[in-house]
């Protein structure tokens, strides 16, 4: 036995070249050997429910086609069948059974000639056909063959496809409104809308590459219809179409009932567009096929056409079928040869036939050939499908060369490989084997109907495809798996992926207990003998050891269950009987847990149906486990990745839900919204996550016995996904980099307005005044501010208190929901700060939700405001030194003026109110004259300055610092004093001799040093 182990009977190149997919494509020997009986059906064409049907085999078939008599020259016998369910095989079958003799000429059109040169030329290359016309076809589709590419025929297509339509008679309905030159006809031609319609996998790039070249084994069938998807009905920019497309895609758009309406008139002007872009329309395929029966009449021969795929003339088809179901006997006498159309068909295109088609087919054969009752993949056809595959796997093992030496392709037996090998009993008692003696290994029933079921093309229990069995079961194991059996890892990760449990078509998943089992006594292998147990062990209810034979082919170790634990295995939920296979059966529970509420048994019930792949996890569960999950994050957050103030209970919801945005289980219900794919806690569907949620619901129900490792792992989750939580608050609350950036130069211009903030600040100082709300400030110099200026700052006072608030809750940490923010994240703060400071006007793309409008309400005009203010300045200037000249000091102004004062009230030419002058003087000793010296070179510096950006914060410096009233005295002192000399002057003048004009030559003395000092009115 030990040469068992890891055994491959067959070659995986071998079985390569001979297995193949489509019917056509084997040799003759294969074919045979492979064939297997099909299931035929003989049914009325209309399908009606009271007709009667009657199975037949493939000898009634050939012999039906081949003796019943044309009814005048036209036997026309589709054979109907879905995708894959054995129509080109039973054609092929008839015509390896059908040789050619003097009165009958065969055309064989098989699937995979699909080029439009291969279809016109194995209809019209016979050789005992002469034809001038028919000549002249095949050399104009040689030569379009040879000079069109892919390209140019998508091209020629659009362009013959929109002609097409814009000439076809309308039908009646909703047809008339995309009918004629002006609607979808002018789709078809508008240039941006056609690079639409030439996107890969679109109908027309898809028929244009199998009219140029032929399809190869395994590719997918020709296109034959328009769907919606073809449609251009994805235009990112309707904008950029024409007027006349924007107004017919607009009709689809807004009217769904047209879109099917659309494909349809597509689809069928098709055949046209397809002659008319290879320059054969006008009928010319018709009249050709007509003179080959006309020759053949007089040679008194019959066709005989038997196509493979109906799909592979897509184009020409409507020229073959009137000249096939054409009349061959007219007034008695045949000018036709009988034509005898064997044609495989799937029955969406078999209902789309024209009505003549139907009428002539009807009339000719009362009845269709029906493929779609094929093998019951259920016990009942246990035997037949077993047979089916087994004759694939006898012709891997023995390959094709061998097949064909011994003449299996004239009448032959098969060989069977089987026969001589030394592992035949132990292979076959384990393994099983089919009814013709051929082994089934490296499958057994329940792998092979489970890895059936498992494939999309199996839509049912019963349903079994034969293509889909051969292409996507028997070839991959073969060829794909072969490197694993024989490396002893098979069945790998690989394997279960491909074939998924098919619980939907009533298989059963491996229960999660045993699963759990499974991963403690073999942790190694433990996917390897879940699947086997699975597959080959048709998921046994508890853990157990397959027969040893099958361990060991596959080298996995038998288990000690003697030595297990003891614990409780719960049964697999199975579908029970009037249970469908997809709602979920009641679970039995292990001690304990039948104390809990129902709404928590009936959640793990839930998670162990979900686990096994029982349907989507229910979306109370999910919510509940969420809502665990969450808690623990939050509560384990330290709200110190940024720093910030730990957010309220409402903040915590709207940017961290219990919903799969956040903590994303997969197949749970609600896991389609928007932004599940980016929730940064992620759970895979599988045994260990089910029954780690289990223990979470245990836990939070008080079962915290047994469930400390859950509650560990919980942990681990929360700590590792504190910096998500934090990062998701950040954006809830607009607390990025770039919405703290500006919050923070909305409060630096806000402390501009107060002249606490300027540019070239320090980044302490600069700090403290964005995170100061402004409460204390009072600005005592604002008769120096123009009233704009004031009236923003009382504005912005007004709001700033609570955009301080939420900035210093953006960058700072306060212990617990409530409370001042106490520090301060300087780290990160200092960087936002200084990009805050890299501009010092306002223009954001975007203001955070929670900055009040009114706390920037006028900040646009910003920049005008400081070019005011500095025009308010230049001005004061101004009047300052028209009585106070540069160069002129301060203190000896003040002195002179004191020095008049005095002089002045010994004579009695004193200010008119002594009191108020004399306190504008005082006031004006008390004064920085020097202000108005730096106040002049900083003005003097502005004008010098080139750069605009330099110049405008130069300006918003100036007008930034700090003045106290010293200039609005000083301008007041000079004014007053200007007043006062220039009304003592004229009265001084007026005296004459004593000691009045003593004192009036006195002043005059003095007015004239005020004037040379620039002083008094020019």
């Amino acid at each position: 036995m030990s040469d068992f182990r890891q055994y491959l009977c067959w070659s995986p190149l071998t079985a390569g070249h001979t297995i193949n997919t489509e019917a056509v494509s084997p040799s003759r020997a294969v074919f045979f050997a492979t064939h297997a009986p099909l299931r035929i059906r003989r049914r009325h064409p209309e399908g009606r429910a009271d007709a009667r049907t009657t199975e037949v085999t493939e000898e009634e078939v050939c012999s039906d086609f081949l003796n019943r008599p044309t009814a005048n020259g036209v036997l026309f016998m589709p054979v109907v069948g879905e995708s894959g369910a054995g129509k080109s095989h039973l054609v092929r079958w008839v015509h390896e059974k059908t040789p050619e003799t003097p009165t009958r000429s065969i055309v064989y059109l098989p699937k995979t000639s699909t080029s439009l040169r291969a279809v016109v030329r194995t209809l019209l290359d016979k050789p005992d056909i002469d034809s001038p016309e028919i000549a002249r076809l095949r050399a104009d589709v040689d030569r379009m063959s040879t000079e069109l590419d892919q390209a140019a025929l998508e091209r020629r297509l659009i362009n013959e496809l929109s002609e097409a339509v814009s000439t076809a008679e309308p039908k009646p309905g909703h047809a008339r409104m995309l009918a004629g030159p002006n609607r979808l006809a002018a789709v078809l031609l508008d240039p941006y809308i056609r690079d639409y319609l030439l996107q890969p996998g679109k109908l027309i790039p898809r028929l244009a590459a199998a009219l140029l070249s032929d399809q190869h084994d395994g590719l997918n069938d020709r296109p034959s219809h328009f769907t919606i998807d073809d449609l251009p009905l994805d235009v990112a920019d309707i904008k950029l179409a024409s007027d006349k497309a924007r107004q017919v895609l607009g009709h689809l758009y807004g009217k769904p009932e047209l879109q099917p309406v659309a494909a349809e008139i597509l689809t069928e002007q098709l055949p046209t567009a397809v002659t008319g872009a290879w320059n054969i329309g006008g009928g010319r395929l018709q009249e050709a096929m007509l003179e080959v029966r006309r020759q053949y009449a007089l040679q008194g021969k019959e066709l005989l056409l038997l196509i493979e795929d109906f799909v592979v003339l897509q184009g020409v088809q409507r020229d073959l079928l009137d000249a096939l179901i054409e009349v061959g006997i007219r007034d008695g006498k045949t000018v036709l040869a009988p034509v005898r159309t064997l044609m495989a068909v799937t029955p969406g295109y078999f209902d789309r036939l024209e009505e003549t088609v139907l009428t002539r087919a009807k009339a000719a054969t009362p009845y269709i050939y029906d493929l779609d009752a094929v093998f019951d993949v259920s016990e009942r056809g246990e035997a037949e499908v077993a047979a089916f595959v087994g004759r694939y796997l006898n012709a891997a093992r023995v390959g094709r060369e061998r097949i064909e030496e011994v003449g299996v392709g004239a009448g032959a037996d098969v060989p069977n490989q089987c026969d001589d090998c030394p592992y035949k009993q132990p292979c076959h008692s384990t393994f099983g084997v089919s009814t013709a003696g051929h082994g089934l290994y490296p499958f057994n029933w329940s792998a092979l109907r489970r890895a059936i079921r498992a494939r999309p093309a199996h839509k049912s229990p019963k349903s079994f495809n034969p293509r889909a069995v051969i292409g996507e079961v028997i070839r991959p194991v073969l060829l794909e798996h072969a490197e694993s059996l024989a490396a002893g890892t098979f069945p790998d990760a690989r394997f279960r992926e491909d074939y998924p449990t098919a619980t939907g078509l009533g298989e059963t998943f491996l229960y999660g207990a045993v699963k759990t089992q499974i991963d403690e006594l073999d942790p190694t292998g433990s996917e390897r003998r879940q699947t086997l147990l699975e597959f080959w062990g048709d998921a046994p209810k508890e853990l157990v050891n397959l027969p040893p034979d099958l361990h060991h082919a596959f080298g996995i170790s038998l288990l000690d269950l003697a030595e297990r634990p003891d614990r409780i295995i719960r049964e697999p939920q199975r579908p029970a009987a009037g249970r469908s296979a997809t709602e979920p059966a009641a679970a039995t529970h292990p001690s304990g847990l039948d104390s809990l509420p129902p709404r928590v048994r009936k959640m793990c019930d839930d998670l162990e149906n979900w686990q096994g792949g029982e349907g989507k996890l229910l979306q109370g569960t999910a919510l509940e486990l969420r809502r665990i999950i969450k808690q623990a994050v939050v509560s384990q957050c330290a709200w110190n990745e940024p720093v910030m103030a730990e957010p309220l209970a409402a903040q915590l919801d709207k940017a961290w839900p219990s919903r799969s945005t956040v903590v994303s289980i997969k197949d749970a219900e609600g896991e389609g919204m928007v932004g599940t794919t980016d929730a940064p806690i992620k759970f895979d569907r599988n045994a260990r996550n089910a029954t780690f949620f289990q223990q979470l619901l245990l836990a939070a129900n008080g079962m915290t016995v047994g469930n400390a490792g859950a509650i560990r792992r919980l942990h681990r989750i929360a700590s590792r996904h504190q910096r998500d939580l934090q990062r998701a608050v950040v954006r809830a609350r607009s607390f990025s980099d770039e919405d703290l950036v500006t919050a923070m130069r909305a409060s630096l211009l806000g402390a501009v307005l107060s002249g606490r903030a300027w540019p070239e600040m320090a980044s302490p100082e600069l700090l403290d005044a964005v995170l100061d709300d402004g409460a204390s400030w009072k600005r005592s110099d604002v008769d120096g501010c123009v009233a704009p200026w004031v009236g923003l700052w009382e504005a912005h006072r007004a709001a700033r208190l609570e955009l301080v608030a939420r900035l210093r809750e953006s960058v700072g940490y306060r212990r617990g929901t409530r409370g001042d923010v106490r520090v301060v994240d300087a780290a990160r703060v200092v960087p936002l700060l200084a990009r805050a400071a890299e501009e010092w006007v306002w223009r954001p793309d975007r203001l955070p939700e929670w900055v009040a409008k009114e706390a920037v309400a006028g900040f646009a005009k910003f920049a005008g405001l400081v070019e005011a203010q500095a025009a308010r300045l230049r001005e004061e200037l101004g009047d300052i030194r028209r009585g106070l000249p540069t160069g002129v000091s301060g203190s000896d102004t003040m002195t002179a003026v004191e020095q008049a004062l005095d002089d002045g009230l010994r004579e009695g030419l004193g200010p008119d109110d002594l009191a108020a002058f004399r306190n504008v003087v005082e006031a004006a000793r008390r004064c920085d004259w020097r202000r108005i010296d730096r106040l002049e070179r900083h003005l003097g510096q502005i004008e010098s300055e080139a750069d605009t950006d330099a110049r405008y914060r130069a300006t918003l410096k100036l007008v930034t610092a700090y003045r106290g009233h010293d200039l609005a005295v000083i301008r007041e002192f000079l004014t007053a004093s200007d007043t006062w000399l220039t009304q003592q002057l004229a009265t001084a003048k007026q005296r004459a001799g004593g000691s009045g004009a003593i004192a009036a030559v006195r002043v005059q003395e003095f007015l004239r040093r005020w004037s040379a000092l620039g002083g008094g009115v020019q």
